[in-house]
């Protein structure tokens, strides 16, 4: 039951997000497609350009986790170049007279360029959308007292979810919270959690995966793998780019 309830509310706002865009255009028939096709066809034809497109930013974004920022632009390139193709195969076999070079060099730049529009704007309302953790409460003696960068964090994490931080998790676009209260999901790249959680005593020990050092309780090498035993009892991978970072802590 957790794990249904855990990938519904991971599809939940993607399957939101193509639902309302595939309706929108299908009504409003953007880039000629209302005198085009009757109204079916074209919910029909906006139901599969989002999904694909959709599809394909999610899969961008789970290759990217853990790339530098030049990586992740590649890989959303990557996509885009892909979904331009897509888009072209689909319109060639929906529309007459479509199918030509000068068709898809229009497709490739109209994709790229939707994808530095929503890349922008991502950007400029990433500081808006990110939650402002409030001031920490004044010390009895007088004077204040900085919240740690993991007290700041696990204000993200329902209060009965709050507790030691042991590890974290990258899914999809989600991460999965481990505390020693138990575990929660939060909409954030793994890679803007490690920045809020840099001083806080942990360690990027794998594309997915970041634990907190003394919540470490052994490790354990299985198949030419080292795995990390977390004090919540889980096995996190260490890959080999991170092995000589995670010597260097003592975990292996």
């Amino acid at each position: 039951m957790q794990c249904a309830l855990r990938e519904l509310h991971r599809w939940r706002l993607p399957l939101g997000i193509w639902a309302i865009l595939s309706v929108l255009a299908g009504v409003a028939g953007p880039f000629g497609t209302f005198e085009a096709l009757a109204p079916t066809a074209r919910l029909a034809y906006w139901a599969g350009i989002v999904g694909i497109s959709v599809s394909l930013g999610l899969l961008a974004v789970r290759l990217s986790a853990g790339l530098s920022e030049w990586g992740g632009i590649a890989a959303r390139s990557a996509g885009s170049i892909i979904l331009a193709l897509a888009i072209h195969g689909i319109n060639a076999a929906v529309f007459d007279g479509w199918g030509s070079w000068e068709d898809l060099v229009y497709m490739v730049g109209l994709v790229f360029l939707i994808t530095l529009m929503v890349e922008a704007a991502a950007r400029l309302l990433g500081p808006f959308s990110a939650p402002r953790p409030g001031k920490a409460p004044p010390e009895r003696s007088g004077g204040t007292a900085e919240p740690s960068p993991a007290t700041v964090f696990l204000r993200r994490l329902p209060s009965d979810r709050r507790g030691p931080l042991i590890r974290i998790e990258a899914q999809d676009h989600y991460l999965k919270v481990v505390t020693a209260a138990g575990h929660a999901l939060i909409l954030m790249r793994l890679a803007d959690a490690e920045a809020e959680l840099d001083g806080a005593g942990g360690l990027r020990v794998h594309r997915s995966h970041w634990i907190m050092i003394r919540q470490a309780s052994g490790h354990r090498r299985r198949r030419g793998r080292d795995l990390v035993v977390m004090a919540d009892g889980a096995e996190v991978p260490v890959s080999r780019s991170q092995r000589p970072a995670a010597r260097a802590a003592g975990l292996i």
